[in-house]
């Protein structure tokens, strides 16, 4: 088993695919921190915590000089300071401690570079109270650290404000990727789908439809071939984000856990990986990607799609957040999930990027920690961070983000979100070594034979 220490470290190299997203800084946007504090305190989200003290379920108290029983809570962020997001997320407890003012917050910054110094912080014994990036349920490699993680599944039974359980205010898809052998060890605070976006007017020009399945992919790729249009924006300077293609044909042939299981063991005996490999390898072969890709890094990529260069690109839901700027005002952007390989195939199942925010269970201001989640996982509280930062929610009757034509559909039909690159990311050794196979495939240096039996010799080896 993979130590918590290949976790954290695996952590700091996802830096690329795992940026905040923001829209604008609030101060910006004339939005003050008192009037965003109104938003997300408003309404049913705060009747959850006025008044009624320390939670039913609660841990410890950390008593003050004066005994009152106060709770300070260090509660770990992922946005930087200084950008709208952190300001939101500084909001949400402003909000906690208006009603409650026994419980009051600070905020330290958990994401990429600093986790190896979150990581001492969990070995000397002195972590945040809440943190990120050390567990998700579908990856093997963080299982054995739940032993320091609070067990919420008491606090998730628990009714909330509006009627039903904290659990049941969630997506199915996120449970999946929280409870691990009957106990829930985080909340999903928010999540990004991989899907295929589409330029609305390309297609409308053409008469085209997204495809709903890889031969309708192909037929769509070869009539913008014939009009002059590279069908697919792709980056070769990051291999996860090529890799997301075969990722999804993977989970598609034989499901999800067979082929992560696969990514850690190096069994591709399957002959559904090899038709799924010779799927990929027709797309590659009929020049479906940008021109140039191999050099032109993911920024670059993104802004040829924005600019109308390539009619679809494979991208988390990130995608509107992080190009903000960048996106022409009559631009129609369209979503759609990943082909189908067959006609008639029922797999709504959605590779995924969900930040898990999770308790260390020696805190002594789980009360305080956990009316912060409570309150960040509202429906009110979850809404306006849609609306001004573009995050996708896991809470069940969000909207999504604004401007993404097939959005809501998509994500009312999502069954179970999968950890991306089937977790390899938190095992640094083993997630180079399985895209740099990738990236030869891509790159045309092997057919779909000569891509198996590497990615089968790579995977085997002991990281």
């Amino acid at each position: 088993m993979e130590s918590i220490r290949g976790v954290v470290r695996g952590a700091d190299r996802m830096a690329a695919a795992t940026r905040p997203h923001t829209i604008q800084a609030l101060r910006e946007s004339g939005v003050s921190r008192r009037g965003l504090l109104q938003v997300i305190g408003a309404g049913a989200g705060a009747a959850v915590l006025t008044g009624c003290g320390p939670l039913s379920s609660g841990g410890g108290e950390e008593e003050d000089g004066d005994g009152s029983g106060s709770q300070a809570a260090e509660i770990g962020v992922k946005p930087a300071e200084g950008t709208s997001g952190y300001d939101f997320l500084v909001a949400v407890g402003d909000s906690v401690t208006e009603a409650n003012p026994e419980f009051t917050y600070t905020y330290t910054f958990v994401n990429t570079k600093v986790r190896p110094q979150i990581e001492q912080r969990w070995r000397a014994g002195n972590p945040p109270d809440t943190d990120y990036e050390v567990f998700n349920a579908q990856v093997p490699a963080t299982h054995d650290f739940v032993e320091n993680l609070l067990d919420l599944t008491p606090y998730m039974d628990e009714e909330v404000d509006g009627g039903g359980s904290w659990r049941d205010s969630f997506v199915d898809g996120a449970i999946l990727e929280t409870e691990l052998d009957g106990k829930i060890y985080g909340v999903v605070t928010d999540t990004s789908l991989v899907a295929l976006f589409y330029n609305i007017q390309i297609f409308d020009d053409l008469g085209l439809t997204p495809p709903a399945t890889w031969d309708e992919l192909l037929e769509v790729s070869s009539s913008l071939i014939n009009e002059g249009i590279d069908p697919i924006a792709v980056t070769g300077m990051y291999e996860p984000y090529m890799g997301m293609w075969l990722d999804y044909l993977f989970q598609r042939a034989v499901g999800y856990e067979v082929a992560r299981d696969a990514a850690f063991s190096g069994d591709y005996a399957d002959p559904s990986y090899l038709s799924a490999a010779e799927r990929f390898q027709e797309l590659r072969d009929q020049g479906a990607f940008l021109n140039g890709f191999q050099g032109t890094d993911f920024t670059a990529v993104q802004m040829e799609f924005f600019q109308g260069n390539a009619a679809m690109i494979l991208m988390g839901t990130w995608l509107t957040a992080e190009m903000q700027d960048s996106i022409p005002e009559d631009f129609q952007l369209g979503v759609a999930p990943f082909p189908q390989l067959e006609e008639g195939g029922e797999d709504n199942s959605f590779t995924s990027a969900s930040n898990i925010m999770v308790v260390n269970k020696d805190s002594q201001s789980i009360d305080a920690a956990i009316a912060y989640m409570r309150r960040l996982t509202s429906v009110e509280t979850q809404t306006a961070r849609a609306a001004e930062q573009n995050a996708v929610s896991a809470v069940e009757g969000v909207p999504g983000p604004p401007g993404v034509e097939g959005f809501e559909e998509l994500f009312a039909n999502a069954g179970e979100l999968n950890y991306r690159y089937f977790g390899t990311e938190f095992v640094p050794d083993r997630h180079t070594a399985y895209y740099r196979e990738v990236a030869r495939f891509f790159f045309g240096e092997q057919d779909a034979a000569q891509f198996i039996d590497s990615l089968t010799e790579a995977m085997s080896q002991d990281f």
